[in-house]
């Protein structure tokens, strides 16, 4: 088993230019989003504690309205403790509390926030910032009729790029697993050596068993990599990387299977790329590797719970970000466990020497 092995890692090492590419592209990603700070998109729910009898109130109250992503509420006559037991119930994302205006100077307004995404924090925090400018403004008899202070009701707060440290992980895991084994399986096929393996006395389990273990080999070199440069570039990887590690194993053995699927259904190397490039691009997109699922539609989202990245995903990020442990990602390892058990199924059905 063990000069097997060996044999597949070489096949995987020779390929270089799949190995380099299996490497930088993620990195690449990595870098080109530590430089760039998308928006995010989404719905928050607002909840605004105001005395609307006066005209700065009612005005920021019907601007805030008109913010397409925010579900305004007003409920008078919340403190500062009130509105943390909203935040805390998960009865709204943000808190926005307007005192009194006063002849003497602006009405104080405190938004407090426990929303955990990153990117939507800021574009919440942003656009009621803009909409309090806006009303100040328009206000001409008041000059700055409301000042406006904004922080967050948690003690720890994840920035954009920290959430995205794990999704670069996973985009790179899932290319890898999928385009790379079932690219190598066609290659294997169009270059006979398929049928040299079938002529010989080796056990096809064997050889199938040896292939994805050299891929999990590389698999967990590239999480190592990926995991070294995202902590270097501010992305915190480090906090239960063990767990990281496992759960990561986990989704690449789901791809790896899903690329023995597609190597054994689709023939010709350019098919085969077709057919997994079809599988990878909207788990990539959908699956919550840039942005949270949250934001997405409905009828969307119900389909993006189906995906193993998003579970995937979603434990790994449970795990470095929110300091979680592997035995509280039961349902999503359940979901990747049903994957992997489906998924092993289908390759077995799927691909078999005696059809090469």
């Amino acid at each position: 088993m063990r000069p097997l092995l060996a044999a597949s890692m070489k096949m995987i090492v020779r390929d270089r230019q799949s190995l380099f590419w299996a490497m930088v592209f993620p990195i690449l990603f990595l870098g080109a989003f530590r430089l760039f700070a998308p928006d995010s998109f989404g719905e928050t729910d607002l909840v605004v504690s105001a005395d609307t009898s006066s005209g700065p109130a009612v005005a920021l109250v019907e601007a805030l309205q008109d913010v397409e992503f925010l579900s305004v509420e007003v409920v008078p006559g919340l403190d500062e403790a009130g509105a943390d037991q909203l935040l805390e119930e998960g009865d709204a994302n943000a808190v926005l509390l307007l005192s009194p205006l006063s002849g003497d100077g602006p009405a104080e307004a405190l938004l407090l926030h426990s929303i955990d995404d990153p990117i939507g924090s800021s574009m919440t925090v942003g656009a009621i910032s803009s909409v309090v400018d806006s009303v100040n403004l328009s206000v001409s008899e008041v000059p700055r009729a409301i000042r406006l202070e904004s922080r967050t009701a948690e003690a720890d707060s994840v920035s954009f790029f920290e959430f995205l440290g794990p999704g670069i992980v996973g985009m790179g895991l899932m290319t890898f697993s999928t385009i790379g084994l079932a690219g190598s399986l066609s290659r294997y096929r169009e270059e006979g050596v398929l049928r040299r393996i079938r002529a010989t006395p080796l056990a096809p389990w064997r050889f199938f068993l040896a292939t994805v273990a050299a891929h999990l080999i590389v698999a967990t070199a590239q999480i190592a990599v990926l995991v070294t440069v995202a902590q270097l570039l501010g992305a915190n990887l480090l906090d239960g990387l063990l767990w990281f590690f496992i759960v990561a194993l986990f989704g690449t053995l789901v791809f790896l299977n899903l690329a023995v699927v597609v190597a054994g259904r689709v023939h010709g190397r350019g098919a085969v790329e077709s057919a997994t490039n079809a599988i990878v691009m909207p788990m990539m997109f959908l699956g919550g590797t840039f942005f949270p699922t949250a934001g997405l539609p409905d009828p969307v989202r119900w389909f993006v719970e189906l995906l193993p990245l998003t579970h995937m995903l979603r434990a790994m990020r449970s795990i470095s970000l929110d300091g979680q442990s592997l035995l509280q990602q039961g349902p999503e390892m359940a979901v990747l466990g049903a994957w992997i058990v489906g998924t092993f199924i289908l390759a077995r059905l799927s691909f078999r020497l005696s059809d090469v």
